[in-house]
């Protein structure tokens, strides 16, 4: 298909005819979903290019309300056709939900392209690859053993057509570089990662910045090698930006997705109760930008249509929402969120997140990262996520830390080994003691979530945050 636009692939009016032919049998909701993703993938390991590959994938998702349930259907762009459309099938029911019904949305018309001033599909692969190549032999070094460095750009273009009148064309272009480090030094091995992700052209993939973060993976596998190891037990700690979303995201985020309501949510019947400290709000927001540079999650609308927006699940330590789609909405009570989110034109749209992070409840309350180390005085700053394992429903974490240092005096004055905080969310969420006002880069956050087999992008970083009491390591 070249460089064709999808409105050539798949014509506006197709999907209106599709449309048509469901209301003609009886539908009260049909939703046309057409999508073109072009892909690149560099994959170099240990100074050796492994792979370059590209991809295209173009289709369309049809989702219908009939007899108050859902039915979907997914066409390649070369198997579409009205025929074929009308042979959806119902989704599974969800228990909680009898009969489907949608919660109200005005309907929208727009058309929104993010900038590139260098268009990533414009840009040679051999630029691309020269990229690449000087991060991973910066990430390269003195007792290094392996570099494994991958590229990752995809360019999403989007037309969603419903039958209540709402057409939302989209083009989102994503690129992402993330290094993986393993080091050996007397005898001990220690592994880092770092990433660098941005929405946009391929100007935004600074190389200096780039070069600066391969220098810092290196160096923090290096020394966390030899590094003390980092005390267990109980601590005073300040978490930077990675582990802020993390906590937000993973620990409490996938229990206020209200289709985890039906899973024995922890935050099940807390709405409009204290359930974290005062000083602390977090949000979960579809249009989050800091500095020009958008979070990774960034969607201006849902895969329903909806319009995003910043949703403040928890304000001065309540409970405020959920996240939302159409239909949990309805069922609760509630708002739609913007949260309806798919991996590609072969799924339907569940609820996800997008961009989110513990902020401070107020800007009188908020403090710079200095002030924050010296209120700590003597403790341990942790920086840098490694994944971890939570349970939702009963609201308990264990998240790996790829860098710790002890800190006294207010300041950091020793380099630890990888350790790892664990606790409950509740407990942790009313033991923060006070959040900065600055953010992380949200370029060094940039990754995918998983859900119910599908991986969306999301993000951001977060302000540093000091907790009175976690458990580290053991």
């Amino acid at each position: 298909m070249g460089h064709v636009s999808l409105e050539e692939v798949i014509p506006r009016e197709t999907l209106g005819r599709i449309i048509d032919a469901w209301r003609a049998r009886g539908a009260t909701y049909v939703e046309c979903r057409a999508e073109l993703r072009r892909t690149l993938t560099i994959e170099i390991q240990d100074g050796t290019v492994r792979r370059i590959v590209y991809g295209e994938s173009c289709g369309v998702a049809i989702r219908v309300l009939l007899n108050r349930r859902f039915h979907f259907r997914a066409l390649s762009a070369d198997a579409l056709s009205v025929d074929a459309a009308l042979r959806a099938r119902p989704l599974p029911a969800k228990a909680w939900i009898e009969e489907v019904e949608l919660a109200d949305v005005p309907s929208v018309r727009d058309r929104v392209a993010v900038e590139e001033r260098e268009p990533l599909l414009e840009v040679p692969v051999e630029e691309k690859l020269k990229l690449v190549r000087s991060a991973h032999e910066r990430a390269r070094g003195r007792y290094v053993k392996a570099v494994s460095t991958r590229y990752v750009e995809f360019v999403v273009e989007k037309l969603m057509v419903t039958s209540e009148g709402s057409e939302i064309w989209m083009r989102i272009p994503y690129a992402l570089l993330r290094h993986e480090v393993t080091a050996s030094r007397e005898g001990r091995i220690n592994a880092s990662r770092d990433v660098y992700g941005v929405i946009g052209g391929f100007e935004l993939l600074r190389e200096d910045e780039i070069l600066r973060m391969s220098d810092e993976v290196r160096e923090r596998a290096v020394e966390g090698a030899v590094a003390r190891r980092c005390p267990p037990g109980k601590h005073r700690v300040v978490l930077d930006g990675d582990l802020n979303h993390l906590l937000a995201h993973e620990a409490l985020g996938h229990a206020a997705e209200a289709d985890s309501l039906r899973l024995g949510s922890i935050l099940r019947e807390k709405l409009g109760k204290r359930i974290a400290s005062s000083v602390v709000n977090i949000v979960d927001d579809g249009r989050f930008e800091l500095n020009g540079i958008k979070g990774f999650g960034w969607i201006p609308y849902d895969d329903e249509a909806v319009p995003t927006e910043r949703t403040v699940i928890i304000e001065r330590g309540v409970l405020r929402c959920y996240m939302t789609n159409r239909e949990t909405a309805h069922a609760l009570g509630l708002k739609p969120t913007g949260n309806a989110r798919a991996q590609d034109w072969m799924s339907a749209p569940i609820v996800r997140m997008r961009n989110t992070f513990i902020e401070p409840a107020s800007k009188d309350v908020a403090m710079s990262k200095e002030e924050l180390l010296q209120e700590l005085r003597n403790g341990l700053l942790l920086k840098r996520a490694r994944g971890g394992q939570v349970d939702d429903v009963r609201g308990v974490f264990t998240f790996g830390v790829q860098e710790a240092w002890l800190v006294r005096n207010g300041e950091p004055v020793e380099r630890l080994a990888s350790t790892s905080i664990s606790g409950n969310i509740l407990v942790v969420l009313k033991r923060i003691e006070a959040v900065s006002r600055e953010f992380d880069p949200p370029q060094r956050a940039a990754g995918f979530c998983g859900k119910f087999n599908q991986l969306v992008p999301v993000g951001v970083t977060g302000p540093w945050i000091l907790v009175r009491e976690i458990t580290v390591g053991g």
